[in-house]
C-alpha cells in the first residue's frame, strides 16, 4: 500500500521563511481580519475554537485560538479538557504569534480611536473657552518666591483703632500710643501673670489722613487680649478711641467641628456652645465646606485651657449627637494684586496703568458704579464669580502650583507651623492633608522642648534649694572623725583578742612539754 506522506503543520509555522513572510504581511496589512500565511502555512484564526481534520486519516490538527492566550502566557495555568469549541468564549479579534507572544491586530484601531477622542475633547474644550471669552494669556500664572513666602506667612493681622478727632502730628500719635499701653498694662498683667515681656507694638504707623493707627504685634497673648473691644480705653487725652479689632483669633486657638447637620442653625449652635465655654470668641460656618446635608463649623477660644479641653476630648455633643472636633490648620494663601487682580505680586509692583474692577474687569475709575456692574471674571470669563474668587480655575491652578512647589521645597515652610492642603490641590492618589517642615520634626524628636516663660500651661518650676557649704563641710568632717574613731576601737579589739589567743596557745604548749617530761 502506498502511504501518503504527512507533514506536521507545526513545522510550517516554525519555518524561518514562513515566519518572515507572516511578519512582512502583518506590517503591510495590519487591519486584515484574517491571517494569511505563505507557502501553504496554516491560517491562524481567533473566530472559532474548533478541531479541524486533515485529509490524512486518523490525523487531526488544531488551530491556535484566542482563548489560549492565558494558557500560553502563564505556564501555571492548565487547559481544561473539553474547553475547546465552547460557545461561551467570546471573540477577541485576530492574533499573531511573535516569539511566543500574542499581539492584537486591532491595537492600531484602538489607538486611532483614542487619538480621535482626544482631539474631539480638545476641540470641545477650546470651543468652551472661546464661548466664555477666556483669555489664554491670563489663564495660567507662574509661581515666584514672593508668592511662596506670602502663602505660608504666619504674621498676625494688624491692630486698628480710630482716633476722633484726627491726629495729624507724629509726636501726638507717639504719646497716644504710649498712653494706650500704659492704660491696659495693669489689666493685662492680671490676666497673664507669667508674662514677663514688655508690651507694645512691634511696628505701628498712621494712615494717610491720620484718622487711624495701625500696629503689628507678634506676641500672641497680647494680640488675643486686644481682640476684645471692651478692653480698649474709650478716651485718651480728650481723644475718643474707636477700636476695630480682628474678627478671628490665631489658628492655635481655633478648632473645627466636622459634619454638623444643616438642620442645626448656627445661632442655636452658638448659644449651646457659649453656655458651656465662656471664652468662646467666634462661631461661624466655614466657607467651602457646605454640603447638601452637613458643613464644618469654626470655633475660636480666647482661653487656651478651653481650647485644649475640647480638643483633647475629640468630640462635642450638640443636641444629643456627637460630632468630631479637630484642630484648625490654615491653608496656603494666594497673593493677589489689588490693582490688576492677578496673582503673584502686590499693588506697589504692578505695572498696569489702570485699576481693574474685580467684578467686571473694567477701569475702576471710569466714573461708573462698580458695585452693581455685571460680574465677569477676567481670568476665565465666568460670569458667576469675581476675579479674586478662589473658585476661579486660574487661581485654583495657581494654588495647585504653590502646593506642589511647597512639597518640593519644604524648607520654605516656617518652623513650628502646619498647613492644610485643600482637596482640590492634592495629587491623585495622595491623601496627605498636612504640610510641615521635616527639619523641624526631626529637631523635635532629637531635642527636648524648652519651657516658655510666658505660658501659664507649662509645668511650674520647683523651688530652688539654698545650700550652706560650710555646714556641709563640717558635717562631712564630723562623719569622717566618727568613722576613724570606730576604726581605731575595732583595731584595738582585734589586737586584744590576738594577744589572748597567743597566751592561751603558749599555756597549752607549756602543759604539753611538762606532760612529756614526766
Amino acid at each position: 500500500m502506498n502511504q501518503q506522506s504527512w507533514t506536521d503543520p507545526k513545522e510550517a509555522i516554525i519555518n524561518p521563511d514562513v515566519l518572515a513572510s507572516m511578519i512582512q504581511q502583518f506590517n503591510e496589512h495590519p487591519d486584515y481580519s484574517e491571517n494569511m500565511g505563505g507557502n501553504g502555512s496554516p491560517v491562524i484564526s481567533g473566530e472559532h475554537q474548533e478541531v479541524a481534520r486533515d485529509d490524512t486519516p486518523n490525523k487531526r490538527r488544531r488551530n491556535l485560538i484566542d482563548g489560549d492566550i492565558s494558557n500560553t502566557q502563564s505556564p501555571k495555568n492548565r487547559r481544561i479538557r473539553g474547553s475547546f469549541g465552547s460557545k461561551d468564549q467570546g471573540v477577541r479579534g485576530p492574533m499573531v504569534i511573535r516569539n511566543q507572544t500574542y499581539v492584537h491586530r486591532n491595537e492600531p484601531n484602538i489607538n486611532k480611536n483614542n487619538n480621535q477622542h482626544h482631539k474631539q475633547h480638545s476641540t470641545s474644550l477650546n470651543n468652551t473657552k472661546n464661548n466664555n471669552d477666556i483669555n489664554e494669556d491670563f489663564y495660567h500664572y507662574k509661581v515666584n518666591d514672593q508668592s511662596l513666602t506670602y502663602s505660608v506667612d504666619t504674621h498676625l493681622p494688624p491692630i486698628i483703632f480710630e482716633c476722633r478727632p484726627k491726629i495729624k502730628e507724629k509726636d501726638a500719635a507717639k504719646k497716644l500710643v504710649m498712653l494706650f499701653f500704659k492704660e491696659i498694662e495693669k489689666d493685662f498683667r492680671q490676666k497673664h501673670p507669667n508674662h514677663r515681656r514688655a508690651i507694645g507694638f512691634d511696628h505701628w504707623w498712621q494712615n494717610s489722613d491720620g484718622a487711624r493707627i495701625l500696629g503689628e504685634i507678634k506676641d500672641v497673648d497680647l494680640f488675643i487680649y486686644l481682640c476684645d473691644a471692651k478692653r480698649y480705653p474709650k478716651q485718651l487725652n480728650n481723644i475718643n478711641i474707636l477700636p476695630d479689632p480682628p474678627k478671628r483669633l490665631p489658628p492655635r486657638n481655633t478648632v473645627v467641628v466636622k459634619f454638623v447637620k444643616n438642620d442645626i442653625d448656627i445661632d442655636e449652635f452658638r448659644i449651646d456652645i457659649k453656655e458651656r465655654y465662656k471664652s468662646i470668641f467666634t462661631v461661624e460656618n466655614m466657607m467651602g465646606t457646605m454640603r447638601s446635608n452637613s458643613r464644618h463649623i469654626r470655633m475660636d477660644f480666647s482661653d487656651i485651657n478651653d481650647y485644649e479641653s475640647i480638643l483633647n476630648s475629640g468630640v462635642i455633643s450638640i443636641q444629643g449627637q456627637l460630632y468630631d472636633v479637630d484642630e484648625y490648620l490654615p491653608a496656603p494663601k494666594i497673593l493677589i494684586c489689588s490693582k490688576c487682580n492677578e496673582p503673584g505680586h502686590i499693588k506697589k509692583q504692578c505695572q498696569l496703568s489702570i485699576e481693574k474692577c474685580r467684578r467686571c474687569g473694567g477701569d475702576r475709575n471710569d466714573g461708573s458704579d462698580h458695585k452693581i456692574c455685571l460680574i465677569k471674571c477676567q481670568h476665565c470669563g465666568n460670569k458667576e464669580h469675581c476675579s479674586n474668587d478662589y473658585r476661579c480655575p486660574s487661581l485654583l491652578d495657581f494654588r495647585r502650583q504653590i502646593v506642589a512647589e511647597l512639597r518640593r521645597r519644604p524648607d520654605c515652610l516656617p518652623p513650628q507651623a502646619q498647613f492644610f492642603i485643600p482637596v482640590d490641590c492634592r495629587p491623585k492618589g495622595n491623601y496627605t492633608r498636612k504640610l510641615n517642615n521635616p527639619a523641624t520634626v526631626r529637631q523635635q524628636r532629637n531635642f527636648t522642648p524648652q519651657l516658655n516663660i510666658n505660658s501659664m500651661n507649662e509645668w511650674p518650676e520647683l523651688p530652688v534649694r539654698h545650700f550652706n557649704t560650710e555646714q556641709i563641710v563640717n558635717s562631712t568632717v564630723k562623719e569622717i572623725e566618727e568613722l576613724k574613731q570606730k576604726y581605731i576601737e575595732n583595731q584595738q579589739k582585734i589586737e586584744q583578742r590576738f594577744h589572748e589567743q597567743l597566751k592561751s596557745i603558749q599555756h597549752g604548749w607549756t602543759a604539753i612539754q611538762n606532760q612529756v617530761l614526766t
